[in-house]
């Protein structure tokens, strides 16, 4: 591997060479890969914290950030589908895969790691527009950076979870979405401590993917290579800093907790791809964003609940490609 700055350097990307491949997984990408990509595997160092990601493909740039608890393999159908025309990068969030994962949430929150994107963007491709693609927590932060920075991207997509005001805003005014919703109030006061002590993250893990072995979208090797990077006890911490950052108490939700602002507005093309069969939201939150975001497309996909980027990827994949040739007749 190329050597990495050190943690007070300036941003950094370095690349593994092909025998120093640190990531199981890319190996097994690419003996599947129907388009017989080549994936390289990067590394951003920026400041204390590293970051890992794989690419393939080359032309404009396409950023991919995941979800709870995922890591970046969770874009594999994706990065196949578009590295023909595009260069392709899937990110391992801060506190997922290979990246670093601080134990303190401050490093977690959506305008920290939306300005940790920004360093990694302009790293990768200095001064290119980009399309950010976000699922899960992804969306939030992929939909909160393009309020902040509308500059530096052609478009966003958001996939399963919506833009972080309008989440915020419904669960502070929902008692139905706060029930549903519970289980974030919980993950915010789980400790490492416990979720080592309790095996939580073995737990996660099947239970994450259960419903996608038992209907085949998983090969059980996929299945063992997400129980392997999303079933360990430190990547579970990290994901759940995601709440402890940026989700209050329901009570305590105000305009303070929102970043950019509250009323913050998507001003660049945009899109939400949100699976029909999916009980994370309610489908009034669905529905106020078409009310407040007039830059937003929303692409409803029938019988998919919420793994959209793998249940039926071709269902994304298409929705993607509708959005992304819009962009390509925009100057």
């Amino acid at each position: 591997m190329v050597a990495c700055a050190g943690p007070n350097s300036s941003p950094t990307i370095t690349y593994s060479a092909e025998t120093d491949i640190v990531d199981p997984t890319i190996s097994y990408a690419e003996s599947t890969s129907d388009a017989r990509l080549d994936y390289r595997e990067g590394w951003f160092q920026d400041g204390e914290h590293r970051i890992h990601f794989v690419e393939a493909g080359d032309g404009p740039l396409i950023l991919l950030y995941h979800g709870f608890p995922s890591y970046w393999f969770s874009w594999h159908d994706q990065i196949e589908f578009l590295a023909s025309d595009y260069r392709v990068i899937a990110v391992d969030g801060l506190g997922a895969g290979l990246s670093s994962k601080p134990e303190a949430s401050d490093a977690y929150t959506v305008k920290a790691l939306a300005a940790q994107l920004d360093r990694l963007a302009e790293a990768l491709s200095p001064g290119e527009r980009f399309v950010l693609i976000g699922h899960d927590w992804g969306a939030p932060l992929s939909f909160a950076y393009a309020q902040w920075r509308p500059d530096r991207l052609r478009g966003v997509i958001g996939m399963s979870a919506p833009p972080l005001n309008n989440l915020l805003a419904q669960l502070a005014a929902s008692p139905e979405q706060q029930a549903i919703s519970d289980y974030m109030q919980r993950f915010r006061a789980i400790t490492l401590d416990a979720i080592e002590a309790n095996g939580i993250a073995k737990t996660v893990a099947e239970q994450s993917y259960a419903k996608l072995a038992a209907t085949g979208e998983l090969s059980a090797r996929e299945i063992e290579l997400f129980h392997a990077s999303v079933g360990r006890a430190e990547a579970v911490h990290g994901g759940m800093n995601w709440y402890r950052a940026n989700i209050p108490p329901w009570d305590e939700i105000d305009d303070g907790s929102q970043w950019p602002s509250a009323d913050a507005r998507l001003e660049i093309p945009a899109l939400f791809i949100w699976g029909e069969a999916d009980g994370i939201f309610l489908p009034e939150i669905i529905d106020s964003l078409l009310v407040t975001e007039t830059n937003l497309q929303i692409a409803r996909l029938p019988g998919i609940g919420h793994w959209t980027s793998m249940e039926q990827p071709e269902l994304a994949n298409s929705a993607i490609r509708t959005f992304l040739g819009t962009l390509e007749t925009t100057p």
